[in-house]
């Protein structure tokens, strides 16, 4: 590894560690829920308020992406990223100061603020700080530091007391205040911004290469943002542009098989679900733990395999595999809660049932869905549909969170995991028809697949000889 890739993984930890906090915010509620609910809790609230509690988090993500996509855009991706530090500072001092109920969830709500733009300008910033032959391994890299986060939560959360998971969590941000600081302006952004000389500084921090090749690389940079300037389109074209709403369809159909399809409710309240075990050889706390390291695990071997095998595979095989794992959770559920038969004995059927669905969400829908969002929409839109892509899934994470609990508390647990098999098995069948092979593809193959696809759709019976369309 030459000096300037090592510059630039130095650079892609410092920043993915923000996923860490992030991932940390979010399987904060996991172990700590079940506490707050508990009668002798200091912060006073039932299972309704404690679910908004849950879902403010997501709330909270809804404001920042598109004001910071513009931002960033103007002001630069740094100043941007480091904002998320005082956030996620006032938001866990609201948590430790307070034992209100409102404060909890404006904390929550703040918390939630920072993530969104972590969503948004991280990964945008890797991308364009990172050399091609290196920026899938450091862009792909946020994912795993989210879920190590997320373990994080899981397995400290148990063990020491809400304050001291409170300042636990506010460490990470502390830290980075001072390794955010270090990081360079985007090259990419400078050189938008008109700033060339500032962005040949940057490159020299971050390249190894002679000033010849750090000149053909700002040259470069700007005939490619020329180029996005002159394809440019306003976000009506989403909706007007029939191929772009076809984009936009392939994506809703990931978005909402996994949101809609559990993959919130298993991060958010895995302590509570398996807390209904009436037996176990583990506690609730070490069977949330052992999912964490599976989403874990998992994701980084998604990384590693996606380039092999292909998108629509591991979504298709994600899909129909989280279905048969929510189907089977929810018998259990329905014969524990619904009948007079003795389950006990049979606890690690749910185990088995939970575990199957963080193996089979790890190793397509959850880190698959951003990849493929990132290649069905050209360059000339994509910045305008990511930040619609982040609010529409932090919008559909706030409404399947807060389902999880009306459906629990009007019908039944178990009526809750077989509508999340519904739709994983809805959301499989639509991706056989629908969803197309992205893998080795360029942006210009993949907009000419998505063409043939919306024609074959339209066009009437009689009419069909005439449109060549490629098998998917």
């Amino acid at each position: 590894m030459d000096s300037g890739h090592l510059k630039q993984c130095l650079i892609g930890i410092a920043v993915s560690l923000t996923f860490t906090a992030a991932g940390m915010a979010y399987g904060w509620s996991a172990p700590v829920m079940v506490r707050l609910l508990a009668n002798n809790s200091d912060i006073h609230m039932g299972v309704d308020e404690g679910s908004w509690v849950i879902a403010s988090v997501e709330i909270g993500d809804i404001f920042t992406p598109i004001p910071a996509g513009l931002i960033s855009d103007r002001f630069g991706r740094k100043p941007v990223i480091w904002s998320i530090v005082p956030m996620y500072i006032i938001g866990w001092c609201l948590l430790i100061a307070t034992r209100s109920y409102k404060i909890l969830i404006l904390s929550r709500l703040i918390l939630g603020m920072a993530m969104g733009i972590i969503y948004t300008i991280c990964p945008l910033y890797l991308g364009e700080v990172a050399e091609p032959d290196i920026r899938g391994k450091i862009t792909s890299f946020c994912i795993v530091m989210w879920f190590f986060g997320i373990l994080l939560a899981y397995s400290i959360g148990p063990y020491v007391s809400y304050d001291t998971l409170s300042y636990i969590c506010i460490s990470l941000p502390v830290g980075l205040a001072f390794g955010l600081y270090f990081i360079p302006e985007s090259p990419y952004n400078l050189v938008m911004r008109g700033k060339y000389e500032k962005a040949k500084k940057a490159l020299r921090k971050i390249r190894s290469g002679n000033n010849t090749i750090i000149l053909n690389e700002i040259n470069s940079v700007k005939a490619a943002i020329d180029e996005e300037n002159a394809e440019r389109m306003p976000c009506s074209a989403l909706v007007t542009d029939p191929v772009y709403r076809m984009s936009l369809f392939l994506f809703l159909i990931l978005s909402v098989t996994g949101l809609f399809g559990g993959i919130s409710v298993m991060y958010a309240y895995a302590t509570e679900i398996f807390s209904s075990l009436k037996s176990s050889l583990f506690n609730a706390d070490q069977c949330t733990i052992v999912l964490g390291l599976i989403y874990l695990i998992l994701s980084i071997f998604a990384t590693l395999v996606v380039d092999n095998c292909g998108r629509k595979p591991l979504l298709m095989i994600s899909a129909g595999g989280s279905s048969i794992s929510h189907l089977i959770a929810g018998i259990y559920f329905f014969l524990q809660e619904e009948t007079t038969l003795n389950v006990s004995g049979y606890s690690w059927i749910l185990l088995l049932a939970t575990g199957g669905y963080c193996v089979f969400a790890s190793i397509g829908i959850a880190p698959l869905t951003p990849v493929y969002q990132s290649e069905i929409f050209p360059n000339g839109i994509k910045g305008i549909a990511s930040g619609i892509f982040t609010v529409a899934m932090c919008s559909f994470s706030v409404i399947a969170l807060k389902m999880y609990q009306v459906i629990n508390t009007n019908f039944g647990i178990c009526y809750s995991f077989w509508f999340f098999a519904f739709i994983n098995i809805s959301g499989c069948i639509l991706m056989y028809i629908f969803l197309i092979e992205t893998k080795g593809k360029s942006l210009v193959a993949i907009q000419d697949e998505l063409k043939l696809l919306f024609k074959s759709s339209t066009t009437k019976p009689e009419e069909s000889e005439l449109v060549p369309f490629k098998t998917i």
